[in-house]
């Protein structure tokens, strides 16, 4: 008998007397299979759920470390750019730029740019490029706007020169630095690292599949990984109806879950897109596995043992989801606890033990009042809990008490989170430390009104201070201010070095501090100046005792390395009434007295007296006829004192002089009008009477073929900061065909001090035009060498005080020697202003200076007396 038959009788048998058993396995298969569908729907359910859930409250951690890193990288650049808003801040922007873009690892690059684009300040090697920004116009026309976030831009950062090579970009984050008048001054550029974000979001993406996005309000995107994205219309109309939520949508034939948040802080929206698949992909095989099962009912211990081994998969799944999100933020840098709704703490992270110094042990169970400091009133803390039992986020600082005692500042999230049916269940709580940040703002805020030296309040609170008490004062009240000047502290500066200088302030501050009252109020206004503010003065006698004290407190000896020195001052004393005076006027008092000390013989006092006022007058008339000079062809007039070339004695050129009759006979001194036109602005229209006279004289000597030379002419600061100078100067001088080699414009090295960025382009558009740049006054203003190498120029000339000193036994050969020395090896001619004899002549020739101008050759020369001074050279 064939072995299938015997097989075949077998099963029959078997099947035919054990039919209750095969009836209990139909019965069993039949209970699996239901079974079997019951769990496929209610897993399909559960599944989703449980990726809905994974999804929002990872999306939740997410949302808070983005919205955050921008938040911190806005905070650095909002306190940047208050203190670039400070007026002469000593601020070295370059470095400050550095050491920003070093402390922030979400960015690349950090800029400062002009309203037009111009990088004046880089963290990086931009300075000088043009920066083409859309945030520029914005920031410019909504005075308002804090911040732009634009559009992600190809390269590593602005003007990387492999941009076009590069799969990088990097995303321009603009702040406006505004000026005391609201208006765009300047704007701050942070290159935000796109990679920073690509790596917080990897160590999600690659344990839990799925595409994250960053998107703007306006739907364009910034950040993303992956292939898949959102439709875009139904991601806005959801932001819109809601600032978070989900919606599942088919993306290129494929179901996803796309989630997404969104904050009011900044405009961002951050979207988690998973498939669905993969949510389902463990219960599908969990599904084929008990299929399986079914067809191996033979081995009941082994389908049981499957149908537990699933069971237990699908708990380990779920476990690892949540040990996947409870990992992620514990491991946050931010403090976070959790409490229930009745505010009761159940679980915190690692970081807010190191923040607060309390474990899990100390808090569980209690209320977060136990972290109070007592800053904070109970109506604060009423709004706040009806914030978040209304449903809301609640997002501020606190201030809360360490372990330790000591005081913290945070900026704290708090979430409400809700169950399935909308009931609310839970708080979470983010803690960020901004201790720090909030110490520097106020020392920032210290600095702009006390003097970082001595700790005195500095100009800007004095003035402010003594116009409240003229402004606001209930009842007529005498005050006087004193204005103190040290006498001889150049000196000290100049043989001792600046070290010994702030030694001598601070002895200065400490001696005059111990005259100090409640009546009394001193601040230090600038360099070697102070003032000191008396309230209720009773008579002039009692002002006179004080500024004799003050005399007597500032010349106690100063004891420095083994040197002692008695430093005096000049004080100017001016009182008047609350109700009668004005603070400005009695602050140009008592400056007017204290010059009228320094002339007096230094080491005194005086007040103002009517006599004073005689010169404020004076700036008065001399003002107002200014305005007619202006208006007038004769007022002003040109004269040349030659220059000679040194080992020739052929003439070089001539520098070109204004002088003003104001009327027949009465000649004003340059330096008195000069100075007052620089203040009231006037100089600006001077500038071009002398620009179009000097140049209408040129041409008149080319027509003639008068050899000239070189005409240097003066520019003065205030023309290089506030006018188009270059563009006007060079239109002109094509207007009379001046040739640019028979002109050279002086300047003084401190020019550069005032607005910087006008003056350097009026400059360099000078330069471009062929017009040679002398230095004038040389070494008689400050930072000297680093001028000399901000300002391109071809000729520097030595002040004529240091021309005096030549014979004499003073340092002043020293430094003409050095400077000549100094200017030959950066190829820059040298020109000696003032020199009067022979001894001097010889002197510099001597040290090879190339031109000389002064009285021992000429004085300044009319038209006339200047062209009779040319052929007399040209025949001699």
């Amino acid at each position: 008998m064939p072995v299938l038959s015997k097989i075949a009788i077998v099963f029959k048998s078997a099947a035919y007397r054990q039919k209750w058993v095969l009836l209990t396995v139909l019965l069993i298969l039949l209970c699996f299979w239901l079974v079997l569908q019951h769990s496929a729907r209610k897993g399909v359910a559960r599944s989703l759920a449980e990726q809905d859930t994974s999804n929002a409250v990872l999306l939740h951690a997410l949302e808070d470390t983005v919205v955050r890193s921008f938040q911190s990288v806005n905070s650095s650049m909002q306190t940047l750019a208050e203190s670039l808003a400070q007026p002469d801040s000593g601020l070295d922007i370059n470095t400050v730029l550095r050491e920003q873009l070093r402390i922030a690892p979400q960015l690349r690059a950090v800029e400062l740019l002009d309203p037009r684009g111009l990088v004046i300040a880089s963290g990086t090697k931009s300075q000088g490029s043009q920066g083409s920004y859309a945030c520029l116009k914005t920031l410019s026309s909504e005075p308002l706007t804090e911040f732009v976030i634009e559009s992600p831009r190809q390269g590593r950062y602005p003007n990387d020169p492999f941009a076009a090579q590069s799969p990088h970009r990097y995303i321009p984050f603009c702040v406006p630095v505004r000026d005391a008048a609201g208006q765009l001054a300047r704007v701050l550029v942070a290159s935000i690292n796109p990679q920073y974000f690509y790596s917080l979001f990897t160590s999600v993406t690659d344990s839990f599949p799925s595409y994250i996005q960053l998107y703007r309000y306006d739907g364009d995107k910034l950040l993303g990984t992956g292939i898949v994205a959102p439709d875009m219309s139904l991601l806005l109309a959801g932001v819109k109806a809601k600032n978070w939520g989900q919606f599942r949508t088919s993306i290129a034939e494929n179901k996803y879950l796309v989630s997404y948040r969104s904050t009011s802080l900044l405009p961002l929206i951050l979207v988690l897109v998973s498939d669905e698949a993969s949510a389902l992909a463990a219960w599908r095989h969990d599904e084929k596995m008990m299929g399986l099962f079914l067809l191996v009912m033979s081995i009941i211990s082994i389908v049981v043992a499957l149908v537990i081994a699933v069971l237990r998969e699908k708990r380990w799944q779920a476990e690892g989801d949540i040990h996947l999100l409870s990992t992620a933020i514990r491991s946050t840098a931010n403090a976070v606890f959790i409490t229930n709704k009745q505010g009761e703490i159940y679980w915190i992270n690692k970081a807010f033990t190191q923040l607060t110094g309390y474990s899990f042990a100390d808090v569980k169970g209690k209320n977060p009042r136990l972290l109070k400091s007592g800053y904070q009133q109970e109506d604060f803390y009423r709004g706040l809990w009806a914030t978040i039992l209304s449903g809301d986020s609640w997002r501020g600082e606190l201030i809360n008490r360490h372990k330790r005692g000591h005081t913290l500042v945070v900026e704290q999230t708090i979430t409400p989170i809700f169950d399935e049916k909308g009931c609310l269940e839970h708080f979470v709580a983010v803690h960020e430390d901004v201790t720090a940040r909030k110490s520097a703002e106020e020392k920032a805020l210290y600095l702009a009104d006390y003097d970082a030296l001595t700790g005195l309040p500095n100009r800007r609170y004095f003035e402010r201070h003594v116009q409240q008490i003229f402004t606001y004062s209930d009842h007529r009240i005498e005050v006087a201010v004193l204005f103190m000047d040290l006498d001889r502290f150049k000196d000290i500066n100049d043989t001792l070095g600046h070290e010994a200088g702030d030694a001598l302030l601070i002895h200065t501050t400490t001696n005059l501090q111990g005259l100090m009252d409640e009546n009394y109020l001193l601040a230090r206004l600038g360099g070697d100046e102070f003032a000191i503010l008396v309230k209720h003065v009773a008579s002039q006698k009692q002002l006179t005792s004080f500024a004799s004290k003050v005399l007597g407190a500032v010349t106690e000896p100063f004891h420095y390395a083994n040197d002692v020195f008695n430093i005096t001052c000049s004080v100017g004393v001016a009182s008047g009434s609350s109700r009668v005076s004005d603070a400005s006027k009695i602050l140009r008092q008592a400056d007017m007295a204290m010059y009228r000390a320094k002339q007096a013989g230094k080491n005194t006092f005086r007040f103002f007296d009517e006599a004073m006022d005689a010169l404020i007058q004076r700036r008065v008339y001399l003002q107002r006829q200014l305005e007619i000079a202006l208006l007038s062809e004769t007022a002003f007039s040109l004269r040349y004192q030659p220059q000679i070339e040194t080992t020739t004695g052929r003439i070089y050129g001539a520098e070109a002089l204004i002088r003003w009759e104001i009327s027949e006979g009465e000649w004003v001194a340059p330096d008195e009008f000069i100075t007052l036109a620089e203040e009231t602005g006037q100089i600006l229209g001077i500038g071009v009477w002398l620009m179009r006279s000097l140049f209408q004289q040129m041409a008149e000597w080319n027509r003639r073929g008068i050899p000239f030379g070189i005409i240097s002419m003066n520019i003065s600061a205030v023309q290089l900061a506030r006018d188009s100078l270059a563009e006007r100067l060079v239109k002109m001088m094509k207007e009379f065909a001046i040739p640019a080699e028979q002109l050279c414009v002086e300047i003084t090295e401190t020019t550069l001090m005032t607005n910087p960025e006008k003056v350097m382009d009026n400059l360099k558009r000078l330069k471009q035009a062929g017009i040679s740049l002398s230095i004038d006054d040389f070494g008689t203003g400050y930072s000297s060498m680093s001028y000399l190498k901000a300002i391109d120029a071809s000729e520097l000339k030595i002040d004529r005080s240091f021309i005096i000193g030549i014979g004499g036994e003073g340092s002043d050969e020293h430094i003409v020697r050095a400077t000549i020395a100094l200017a030959h090896s950066l190829n820059l001619d040298t020109v000696a202003e003032g020199v009067e004899t022979e001894e001097q002549l010889a002197f510099l020739k001597a040290l090879s200076c190339d031109y000389i101008q002064g009285y021992l050759f000429s004085k300044p020369l009319t038209v006339e007396d200047f062209e009779r001074f040319i052929d007399a050279r040209a025949q001699a």
